[in-house]
């Protein structure tokens, strides 16, 4: 565990984030989640990882292919993976497999057009497919403690999906887990009617769905999605007792209404991401990222950054895709809002179809607010709200990530004690590492 001293000194700002009151009103930021996404490379360490954490940097690398830009930062980056993908496979236990952290690995590779099947020494493919149980749910070798969960599933169906290995069981039990009001939990119960739906593990699940044609599935979990939605767009850890909204359950949430189509929803959320992104009244080095709950940057704001930058493009899992990125970053791009700087629902070039024809629909030139926005929260995140608790993402908006990390995730968390921050233990699993969130009270759920 962090120190307590650690932990607090972590979460404190290193700036204020909004400009002297007196002054002129500062500039727009003219792509949002360019400048999420530049400012998020930046806090590489040696421009390849995320302070070891593999759950984070595999929210970094999707983060990076959603915008189309940091090609050679997300090939650095990959490349790390592999070379340390027997950490994050067997957490430390050798023989040990954890299906979270595969799961999020196999979606990297496939993103940046690597092969699963042979990635940092391991057929990934293989290993996944070796962990799913004869009712489709894929879990952790029986010799370290199965932490897998509804990240893990998600994540798994979504990178088999991408190398056309998906069984048809994977899918069907995805399914089967469904709350009788739409919604996902993050851990299943023997007991299906003991169901409590949860806002990162729906943003992911629904990403899931729509990548395995379970459309009506999806379409009753996107409903379940647009009545949580707050005033104002954002999204709460409704698992965890999080302030109102927060940026990792906003971002998965979101993903999900893009995965799904619901434009108008997407959009409102893409508008509230907006509000916790730090903009040009800002120091320039600070200009880009993006606050879990406020416009700041602490200990939180890069696993919330790594999650938000999809949900800012436009860009659900169903779609990202890095192979031809361009190469180089874009510079963060203050100029005067004239109206012509992008629409709140995104940037520009989202992903367009709705749940029954696999598309997404937010697109980043949507109404007014900004880039649409994965993961998480397993959470990591991809994973994340909490952590990689199964493992991505969706680390997720703080929550457990499915792909790996400690249980706290839109895009599963598997990675370092910083998972611990996060509100939601679902998130971190899918964005962070080896750590599991279910101890931690943030939100972060990735892997």
């Amino acid at each position: 565990m962090l120190a307590t001293t650690a932990v607090a000194a972590a979460l404190l700002p290193s700036t204020a984030a909004t400009a002297d009151p007196a002054a002129d009103p500062a500039p727009a930021l003219r792509s949002p989640s360019d400048a999420a996404a530049t400012w998020m490379a930046s806090q590489l360490t040696e421009d390849t990882h995320a302070k070891g954490d593999q759950g984070l940097t595999s929210d970094i690398v999707l983060a990076l292919a959603s915008t189309g830009s940091g090609g050679d930062a997300a090939d650095r980056a990959t490349d790390w993976l592999a070379r340390n993908a027997d950490d994050y496979i067997d957490r430390g236990q050798p023989g040990n497999v954890f299906a979270g952290g595969v799961a999020k690995l196999a979606l990297v590779a496939s993103v940046e057009g690597r092969d699963p099947g042979d990635f940092g020494g391991h057929d990934l493919t293989g290993l996944l497919l070796d962990r799913m149980q004869e009712d489709g749910r894929f879990r952790d070798s029986p010799l370290g403690q199965d932490i897998s969960n509804q990240f893990t599933q998600s994540l798994a169906v979504l990178a088999l999906d991408r190398s056309g290995d998906l069984p048809e069981a994977a899918g069907d039990y995805l399914v089967s887990t469904q709350c009788t009001d739409g919604g996902f939990p993050l851990f299943f119960k023997d007991d299906p009617a003991d169901c409590t739906s949860h806002t990162d593990s729906t943003g992911l699940g629904v990403q899931a769905l729509v990548a395995a044609d379970r459309d009506a599935a999806a379409e009753k979990a996107l409903d379940w999605l647009e009545d949580e939605q707050l005033d104002g767009g954002g999204f709460r850890d409704n698992g965890f007792g999080t302030p109102p909204a927060n940026s990792n359950s906003t971002a998965l949430a979101v993903q999900g209404l893009t995965a799904g189509g619901r434009v108008t929803a997407a959009a409102e959320g893409v508008a509230w991401l907006r509000t916790v992104q730090v903009g040009c009244g800002a120091p320039a080095d600070d200009r880009g990222a993006v606050g879990y709950d406020k416009p700041v940057v602490n200990g939180m704001a890069l696993r919330a950054t790594a999650q938000v930058v999809p949900a800012l493009a436009g860009k659900s899992l169903v779609r990202i895709d890095g192979r031809n990125a361009a190469p180089g970053l874009k510079p963060v791009d203050c100029a005067l809002d004239d109206g012509s700087s992008g629409g709140s629902s995104g940037d520009t070039g989202g992903d367009t179809g709705g749940a029954s024809s696999g598309g997404d629909t937010a697109g980043e030139n949507g109404s007014g607010g900004g880039d649409p926005a994965p993961s998480p929260s397993p959470g990591g995140t991809s994973g994340g709200t909490a952590g990689d608790a199964s493992g991505s993402g969706a680390s997720g908006s703080g929550g457990f990530r499915p792909d790996g990390g400690s249980p706290a995730g839109s895009l599963a968390d598997t990675g370092s004690a910083s998972l611990l921050l996060g509100a939601g233990s679902a998130t971190l699993l899918l964005t962070g590492g080896a750590v599991f969130l279910l101890s931690r009270p943030r939100r972060r759920q990735g892997i």
